[in-house]
């Protein structure tokens, strides 16, 4: 396990050509419970003549410490800038965005449903994944007509009675699979959690900035309320234009 200073973090926002380490706030969501990650970039007024974005311009979140930064969040932008729900806006949303985007119109013989995500997917022009070995019968004849890549997951699922959890980190997508952890982040009371409460069967863990936890990962919680390895169900990042940082987990 390892602990981590969690003293003087470091911002920087990227969206389509800039990219600013100041005067914007921040929100970063990733949850299991949701298919895709999403984020909130909201500019000072000052840059509202300056920003030209488009839809699917790509985009890229890090928080850091001394300089050395984790990317948090990568993407692109899923609206305009000043067409998200607030002025000096934008909306962006991770890779699954391209799977929204893409239609698939094809029909599919003696296939499996590993066979078909990774042509849905390689038809979004996604080259990483990582898709379960589990052995399942093989269908005849399935077809996807004028379907999103997201709906044709959903259509495979039904065809063969399953549900599972797919999704992005890290640019990568997994399919009944998890993203393999090198660390397992410790998280103290009195060194690095800020504060722990417990609300509807889940725990929350605010602290500063953690952006190398994301939904999925397992944590290491040390505290007279709890402690234990824990897999975490969600996290939250925001900030404030001064670069106030938190973080809250839920496990």
């Amino acid at each position: 396990m390892e602990t981590q200073e969690l003293f003087y973090p470091q911002i920087s926002a990227r969206a389509g050509p800039y990219i600013f380490d100041k005067g914007v706030e921040v929100e970063v969501h990733s949850s299991k419970t949701s298919y895709f990650d999403w984020a909130k970039i909201r500019f000072t007024e000052e840059f509202q003549p300056k920003i030209a974005l488009a839809r699917r311009d790509e985009a890229a979140i890090e928080f850091g410490y001394d300089g050395v930064f984790d990317e948090t969040f990568t993407g692109f932008v899923a609206k305009p800038y000043n067409a998200g729900g607030f002025a000096d806006e934008i909306n962006l949303k991770d890779e699954m965005l391209l799977l929204e985007d893409t239609t698939i119109n094809n029909t599919f013989l003696d296939t499996t449903p590993q066979e078909m995500i990774a042509y849905c997917l390689t038809q979004a022009g996604i080259s990483e994944m990582k898709l379960a070995g589990t052995a399942y019968p093989k269908r005849a004849r399935l077809p996807i007509r004028q379907m999103n890549v997201i709906e044709a997951i959903n259509t495979i699922h039904a065809a063969w009675g399953i549900k599972k959890p797919f999704f992005f980190s890290s640019g990568v997508f997994y399919w009944d699979e998890k993203p393999q952890q090198s660390k397992v982040y410790l998280f103290e009371y009195g060194v690095n959690i800020l504060s722990l409460t417990r609300f509807g069967g889940v725990w929350e863990l605010e602290t500063v900035s953690a952006p190398f936890v994301k939904h999925s990962h397992k944590i290491a919680v040390e505290h007279p309320k709890v402690s234990g390895e824990f897999e975490v169900s969600s996290v939250k990042i925001i900030t404030n234009e001064d670069g106030f940082i938190r973080t809250y987990i839920n496990f």
